[in-house]
This record gives structure tokens, C-alpha cells and sequence, in this order.
């Protein structure tokens, strides 16, 4: 494997270590995807599963939101050309 993938599984595999920027994990998983050939639309990764809701829906639904703006956001600044919003 390549110094770029043994990276990107070390992150996926240890999210404990790095859900606090749920961008990088995102972007992690999409370099594991991408070199299985498959693809990975980021506007479907929501809040982590380990997360508990906000009270109510309108918030939980605000936050996967802030969340989705965040990965396309970083994913910008470090230049990964992402497909367009399937939104």
C-alpha cells in the first residue's frame, strides 16, 4: 500500500482519535473508496453515529448541515476536487 492509503486507513480505523474534524475522516474515507474504484457523495455522511441528537429534529438536521458544509469546506482548502452536491 501507499504512505497516502496506510494513512487514510489508520484514520478510518481509529475515528475515536479523529472525529473531533469529522472533514478529515471524510476525506480519509473517500482516499480508501476512491482506490477501491468506488465513489463517495459527502453530502450523505451525516453526524457520527456515536453522536446523540440534538432535542429536536430541526437542530439534529442544522447540524448534519454545519457538518456537510465543513467537509466540502476543508476538502477545498486542501485542493481535493470533490464531485458536485448530489443535493
Amino acid at each position: 500500500m501507499s504512505p497516502t492509503i496506510d494513512i487514510a486507513v489508520h484514520v478510518v480505523t481509529h475515528p475515536q482519535n479523529f472525529m473531533r474534524n469529522p472533514q478529515v475522516w471524510a476525506i480519509n474515507w473517500e482516499k480508501l473508496k476512491r482506490a477501491r474504484g468506488q465513489t463517495v457523495h459527502h453530502d450523505r455522511i451525516g453526524a457520527p453515529a456515536y453522536l446523540i441528537a440534538p432535542a429536536s429534529i430541526d437542530e439534529a438536521h442544522a447540524q448534519i448541515a454545519r457538518i456537510r458544509t465543513k467537509v466540502r469546506e476543508y476538502a477545498d482548502a486542501q485542493g481535493y476536487d470533490l464531485p458536485p452536491s448530489a443535493a
